[in-house]
């Protein structure tokens, strides 16, 4: 799978991925909105837009419109999770499982490992692995950066608020606060407003 990656971010003269995490169908429009207005601003840079890759709400959203603004795609999901694949998809992830039978979240660990940001829209129970898992992830590279051991910059979270769900609880457990070398100091609550903060925080916009 590592190979299958590499391969595909150099074919297509990518360098970094930003992925999307979160649910909220009784708010599709506005979710739509944010990514939309996400897009926007990505299109101008060599980045593949990541998702769960299934055919329901934010993955299918967001690898639908990343598709109208020229954006690559990748979607990681379990085995289990194959036959909903979305459409639209440059390359496809399945997360095989280490023990026993196939379950959503076995994707988790290689969708925090590849991402570089992440945008956080609303959101459950899976998306907030997804964050805890990158959270862990930036604790070591923090860490080996404070220790002069790595100059790896961490993954850039950009959590929405306003949005129901996940990602508005992130601004209530102050998780920023605790976080600021990859969170936001200030409440981002627009879909432009986060991928320029996760392109700057990268080096790229």
């Amino acid at each position: 799978m590592n190979g299958e990656f590499e391969r595909f971010m150099k074919e297509n003269d990518l360098t970094h991925v930003i992925g999307f995490s979160g649910g909220s169908d009784k708010q599709k429009s506005q979710v739509q909105s944010i990514l939309s207005d996400s897009m926007v601003y990505l299109k101008n840079y060599p980045v593949a837009i990541l998702t769960g890759g299934t055919c329901w709400g934010i993955p299918n959203y967001a690898t639908e419109i990343a598709k109208d603004y020229g954006l690559k795609t990748i979607g990681v999901m379990p085995t289990r999770g194959v036959k909903y694949e979305t459409n639209g998809l440059d390359l496809k992830l399945v997360a095989e499982p280490k023990f026993a039978s196939s379950e959503y979240g076995d994707e988790s660990e290689i969708f925090a490992k590849i991402v570089n940001g992440v945008e956080i829209i609303g959101g459950s129970a899976g998306t907030a692995i997804e964050t805890f898992h990158i959270l862990k992830i930036n604790d070591r590279i923090i860490d080996y950066a404070k220790k002069g051991k790595s100059d790896e910059v961490p993954k850039i979270i950009a959590p929405i608020k306003g949005i129901a769900g996940f990602s508005s609880e992130i601004y209530k457990l102050g998780l920023c606060e605790k976080m600021p070398e990859c969170m936001p100091d200030q409440p981002i609550y627009e879909g432009g407003d986060a991928a320029k903060f996760i392109l700057n925080r990268l080096g790229l916009y």
